[in-house]
C-alpha cells in the first residue's frame, strides 16, 4: 500500500522521509521520488523567502532566491 499522499500534512510527510532516511521504513524509488518532489513542493507552497521547517532529522529551507532545498541528518 502507497503510504505517501497529498492529503498527508507537511510534518507527516516529512516524518514519513525521517523514517525513511533512519532505516525505519522501506520505500520503493518511486516513492522516494515522489516524497522529495512533494516536500519541494510544499516548501514552495508553504514557506516564506529565507524561512525553514525542522521535523525530525529533516529540513525543508525555502532560499532567499526562492528555491527549495531539503536536508537529511543531524540538524
Amino acid at each position: 500500500m502507497n503510504s505517501i499522499s497529498p492529503t498527508l500534512s507537511t510534518p507527516e510527510l516529512m516524518r514519513i522521509a525521517a523514517e525513511h532516511r533512519g532505516g525505519g521504513r522501506s520505500l520503493s524509488p518511486i516513492d522516494e521520488r515522489l516524497l522529495l518532489e512533494m516536500l519541494k513542493e510544499r516548501g514552495r507552497e508553504e514557506l516564506d523567502y529565507g524561512q525553514e521547517l525542522i521535523v525530525d532529522s529533516v529540513k525543508i529551507i525555502r532560499r532567499v532566491t526562492g528555491n527549495v532545498s531539503v536536508f537529511f541528518g543531524k540538524i
